[in-house]
């Protein structure tokens, strides 16, 4: 039978590639918790994976129409793994549909909308000083994009960030965080000391400050003087969402706020 230790490193790895293909956060705990425990409850999967009840429902009727899960009919219902090649095959298959209806829909929408602005005139005016906002969807994809921005940085690298995320950083962008010390870059960082192994925080010591401070629910980075990088669990998507900006006010405030909290540890 196929056991996973939910508290493991190998387990957040699997979360990630779930997380890849296309699984919220609550999906990915819930399916990896049906293969480690068998044919199951929903309060089973919710004790076991940490998922609210009040969404443990929805999150494994989700699965199943993706292809995941089984559902068999009883007080209580219980659900059932799809073996995993099975599952993604299934799933793959749900996407395509999903794409080729989207695609669809877009091409009929966009059509009426050429029709209605057919013979119309309009006018516009783009500003080169305009602030530039991305998001981002994905512990991967935005690990990745802090990593982009940390290589460009020049000045400093400010974070304030969870125990969990923190330790993320390291693993992935120690090396390039090493660099961008030694060509005199300023790292300063904010996380709850207690939440972070003590190999972690000796790692980050040769090429950071970093203070202890209270948890917060988002994480924050500032790079240079250019752009902010905020993140957090969304609570409609189930999963790591950012938003990137290159915007100097909101720069500046949240630098101000981070200096605050720098004084204040």
């Amino acid at each position: 039978m196929f056991r996973v230790d939910m508290g493991t490193s190998l387990a957040d790895d699997f979360e990630i590639y779930l997380h890849e293909i296309g699984l919220s956060e609550y999906e990915a705990r819930a399916y990896l918790g049906v293969l480690q425990s068998g044919t199951t409850t929903a309060k089973e999967i919710s004790d076991a994976a940490d998922i609210p009840q009040s969404r443990v429902y929805d999150v494994l009727e989700s699965l199943e129409s993706k292809g995941f899960v089984t559902i068999q009919p009883g007080r209580p219902k219980k659900f059932g793994p799809i073996e995993p090649e099975l599952a993604i095959t299934q799933f793959v298959q749900h996407k395509r549909s999903n794409m080729e209806a989207e695609i669809k829909r877009s091409r009929n929408i966009g059509d009426k909308f050429l029709d209605a602005l057919d013979g119309q005139q309009f006018q516009y005016r783009q500003n080169d000083e305009i602030d530039v906002f991305w998001s981002y969807k994905g512990k991967n994809y935005i690990l990745k994009q802090f990593g982009q921005y940390c290589r460009s940085a020049t000045d400093e690298v400010l974070m304030i960030t969870k125990g969990n995320s923190f330790e993320r950083v390291v693993s992935t962008h120690k090396e390039t965080l090493r660099d961008r010390h030694d060509h005199g870059v300023d790292i300063r960082i904010i996380v709850p000391k207690d939440e972070v192994r003590d190999i972690v925080l000796d790692t980050a010591n040769k090429w950071a400050t970093v203070q202890n401070g209270d948890a917060i629910e988002g994480r924050i980075y500032l790079f240079d003087s250019k752009r902010v990088l905020v993140t957090w669990l969304s609570d409609q998507e189930d999963r790591f969402v950012a938003m990137a900006t290159q915007s100097s006010q909101l720069q500046n405030t949240i630098r101000q706020l981070f200096e605050l909290a720098w004084s204040d540890t």
